[in-house]
């Protein structure tokens, strides 16, 4: 049954390469076909003409073609657009791509010279991203929208700035305006912008905005998603307010009555940080404890990773590493988000936020930007600005980092 299952599928390929029952025609392959490497990931960029269909051929090694892409064990993407993302691939590992054309179902045509690509880790090389304001961003996530990708950026002046694709961002109205906005983050419903007064806004797609009822007047100050359609919002006094929908609110009582900044979910379990050293652990977001302290630093940011250990005899097991930074380059690590400990400070600027996303990145005022395999082991990178960053999101092919000014940066 398995070897009909391959056989039927190679038959189907073969059909719809050679646009047997279509009557279309085949068409010439872009002279300016691209292929920028990203972390696990490549972005593949050409002129399309209308009325064209294009489809991108790719394998590892450096000669795959339209003809031997099956014997490579490479891969096809049909009815590809500019630009495309193609994730799913090794970092280190040289793969070669080409592309060929068609119109109406027709056969493709011949396949663009042979180009080759090398995915790596990003986070180590930065440089300037696209204009997104002139004023201070304080958050930036990226979601799934039916156009694409689309990245969304909020400002303390309540602005709301949105990118689809890679594209320019554009403003979009915000119908609580008179209320700052400070974090936003982003799960399977959609977008979920916070700020002053208790404001929460909804969205799906990035540009139509609704407030929902958040029953509480608190600034609240960071967000995340958590787990699938959940999201946890933390703020000023202790506040902690949860949603599996992002429009239906219900308050925690965290137990603390210190400022939270920053919030974050994984290895099972959720953890809010905030001033005066302030770190709280919950297993179900509703019933909190606080760390033991061991620093009196505030805390900015904070992140999980499982990173896999393998042993000579093949076994592999999970380490749940958290990181938190904060004030004056203070950095803490935890592996079960209770014990913490205090690591040498990453230079003496503020760090404003920490993601992981293939390793750890911190990020803060004057430029700061600190990357970590581990959570321990930390290299200082130039960031190519003295503005203060404050917020940063793991895209597709890398990071992007946003800040003061409006400075983004990328790193693909």
């Amino acid at each position: 049954m398995k070897r009909l299952a391959t056989l039927l599928a190679s038959l189907a390929v073969a059909l719809a390469l050679t646009g047997c029952s279509s009557g279309g025609s085949s068409s010439d392959a872009p002279s300016d076909f691209t292929v920028t490497a990203g972390d696990a990931s490549v972005t593949a960029t050409w002129t399309a003409v209308d009325g064209v269909e294009y489809w991108i051929f790719y394998a590892q090694g450096e000669n795959v073609t339209t003809s031997n892409w099956v014997s490579l064990n490479g891969r096809v993407l049909t009815k590809a657009t500019s630009p495309q993302v193609i994730t799913g691939l090794l970092n280190g590992t040289t793969y070669s791509f080409t592309i060929n054309a068609r119109k109406d179902g027709g056969p493709g045509g011949a396949g663009s010279p042979t180009v080759v690509a090398t995915p790596r880790l990003s986070g180590n090389v930065w440089a300037p991203g696209p204009a997104i304001a002139s004023e201070g961003l304080a958050g930036i996530t990226a979601g799934n929208v039916p156009d694409g990708v689309a990245n969304v950026a909020v400002a303390a002046s309540g602005a709301i700035y949105l990118a689809t694709n890679s594209g320019a961002y554009a403003s979009q109205a915000n119908p609580q305006a008179a209320n700052g906005l400070n974090a936003v983050t982003y799960s399977s419903p959609g977008y979920v912008a916070a700020g002053g007064n208790g404001t929460v806004l909804q969205s799906v797609d990035g540009k139509a905005w609704t407030a929902a009822t958040s029953n509480t007047a608190q600034a609240l100050l960071g967000a995340a998603a958590a787990g699938f359609g959940n999201y946890i919002l933390v703020g000023a006094s202790g506040t902690i307010i949860t949603s599996a929908n992002g429009t239906d609110w219900t308050a925690r009582d965290s137990g603390s009555t210190r400022h939270l900044r920053a919030v974050t979910y994984g290895g099972a379990q959720y953890l809010a940080v905030g001033d005066a050293g302030t770190i709280l652990a919950s297993a179900n977001a509703a019933a909190w404890v606080a760390a033991p302290a061991v620093t009196t630093a505030g805390l900015r940011g904070v992140a999980h990773a499982a990173l896999a250990n393998t042993t000579s005899d093949g076994t592999v097991s999970i380490t749940n590493v958290y990181v938190a930074v904060g004030e004056g380059g203070t950095l803490l690590t935890s592996n079960d988000g209770a014990a913490w400990t205090v690591r040498p400070a990453l230079g003496s600027a503020n760090l404003n936020a920490v993601i992981y996303g293939g390793q750890f990145v911190a990020v803060g005022d004057g430029g700061a930007i600190f990357t970590s395999p581990d959570g321990i082991t930390w290299t200082a990178r130039a960031s190519g600005t003295t503005r203060n960053l404050t917020a940063l999101v793991r895209s597709l092919t890398g990071y992007l980092v946003v800040g003061d000014g409006g400075a983004s940066l990328i790193s693909n």
